[in-house]
């Protein structure tokens, strides 16, 4: 895995509980780069962004994310995982008792990408 490598996935199968939806996946992605997935619906997309954020469990090949073994990954590690991607979802998942601004407060407060002194300067 190169250093600037972000995702990197070497002939995984991704699977659904029993169900195999992703055959002999081979991918790498750098850190900084944007990428679109798209596909008919059925093609496996949520299964392979279940697979990145390490929702759903590495049976078969290897991949790294965020220089993270997803094969050996432990439970508490994934949080972390998780704040080193951006991934953006169809549903958005927004709180619908706020704005975006406050979404997106409410969300970097929480990982402690900013204390509260700085959401004050935001609010200026």
């Amino acid at each position: 895995m190169a250093l600037d490598t972000l995702i990197e996935f070497e002939n995984v199968n991704i699977f659904q509980k029993d169900h195999l939806v992703l055959k002999d996946v081979n991918l790498s992605f750098s850190k900084g780069e944007f990428v679109y997935l798209i596909g008919k619906v059925g093609s496996g997309k949520t299964s392979l962004i279940k697979t990145i954020n390490a929702e759903l469990p590495i049976k078969e090949g290897e991949a790294r994310v965020a220089g993270y073994d997803l094969a050996k990954i432990k439970s508490k590690q994934v949080p972390y995982l998780r704040r080193k991607l951006g991934i953006v979802f169809q549903d958005f998942k927004l709180l619908n008792d706020r704005t975006v601004f406050d979404n997106l407060l409410f969300v970097l407060k929480k990982i402690e990408y900013i204390s509260k002194i700085d959401s004050f300067k935001l609010l200026k």
